[in-house]
């Protein structure tokens, strides 16, 4: 009888414990492009698919096609409207402007670099989500790549930054539009989706938009010449409102957190394999990629120079932490190089 009664205590205890907070919770998440979409749409869905298997069906996320527009996110998630938003880091540094480091010219521009400085263990990416958090009331989730900035025209490139001087250039960002004047361009804001038609028409010269905008705004068809700058990636931040997440069990936060890395993770790795892809589908349409040396890098530094000291102003005490964890992260092995083999050779 002992045995029995000791038996039946032993099944209990090797049975798999609940998860936290059993009932079943819903999450609501905006997406602004359908779900097919190669970058934020399946990383959404990857999201939803990885959270669900993780807490047996006890917390969803119902995904919502276009439902707010890209500029409409922070304020549907801050409001509660959706509990989930991703959203483009320049839009943030509207109300943060120490975020707008992300897309200073030419300090993230190189692969190593930007991996290290949106990892979720740099010190850069834990001071912007903090003071995000602060500000406006959202925790960062993940940060999700849309590649890095790059000019489009056709019949000649900008490698050399005086051949921008007079352009008249669609910009996608408030900052891009800084780098274009200060180097002698003439920026205009546009929607990504008039750039084609812009160019086109002959209305602008220019596109400068994310790599990816090649085939998806079909910017084959009138551009032949991709002038590689790189000078700034393109991040967007998949936000939850605080308290949605305090709402959330222990044991939901911690699946949610670990489910972000994991997508996190497979995202950066997903866009690394889009970008060869893009390259090899602009070769295929017989398109030059002009990649800058570093001689021109340093003249596109030198144009845009003080932009730096105006951001410094505007971003306060946080952009002063914010570029001294860049400072220390570019003594680190992984940062110390540069985006080219080439040789510095202007002095």
């Amino acid at each position: 009888m002992k045995g029995r009664v000791l038996f039946f205590f032993l099944t209990i205890l090797l049975l798999p414990l609940p998860i936290a907070g059993a009932q079943q919770v819903v999450l609501k998440a905006n997406l602004q492009a359908a779900i097919s979409n190669p970058f934020y749409g399946k990383s959404l869905a990857r999201l939803k698919e990885e959270v669900e298997r993780q807490s047996k069906g006890t917390l969803t996320i119902e995904i919502a096609e276009k439902l707010f527009r890209d500029e409409q996110v922070i304020g549907a998630v801050t409001s509660g409207a959706v509990e989930i938003g991703f959203t483009s880091s320049t839009l943030f540094a509207d109300r943060v402007p120490a975020v707008a480091i992300i897309g200073q010219p030419f300090l993230f521009n190189f692969p190593a670099l930007v991996r290290a400085a949106t990892g979720p263990g740099s010190e850069i990416r834990k001071l912007i989500d903090e003071e995000i958090l602060h500000r406006i009331g959202l925790r960062v989730l993940w940060w999700q790549s849309l590649s890095v900035n790059v000019f489009f025209s056709k019949g000649w490139d900008v490698a050399d930054v005086g051949l921008l001087k007079g352009k008249r250039v669609a910009v996608p960002s408030k900052t891009a539009g800084g780098l274009v004047a200060r180097c002698g361009g003439i920026p205009t804001a546009l929607s990504v989706e008039g750039h084609e038609g812009a160019i086109r028409d002959g209305t602008l010269e220019m596109a400068m938009l994310a790599l990816p905008g090649l085939q998806s705004q079909g910017l084959w068809k009138v551009t032949d010449t991709i002038s590689y700058t790189a000078h700034a990636p393109v991040e967007m931040f998949l936000v939850i409102n605080e308290k949605a997440w305090q709402s959330l069990s222990l044991g939901h936060r911690a699946i949610l957190a670990d489910a972000a890395r994991v997508v996190e993770g497979e995202s950066r790795e997903r866009v690394a394999k889009i970008e060869t892809g893009i390259h090899a589908f602009a070769a295929s349409k017989g398109m030059t990629i002009k990649a800058l040396t570093p001689d021109q890098v340093a003249e596109w530094r030198a144009c845009s120079a003080e932009m730096l000291d105006e951001y410094m102003e505007r971003g306060g005490e946080l952009a002063r932490k914010l570029m001294d964890a860049y400072g220390k992260l570019r003594t680190d092995p992984c940062c110390t190089g540069g985006p080219s083999t080439e040789v510095f050779t202007r002095r």
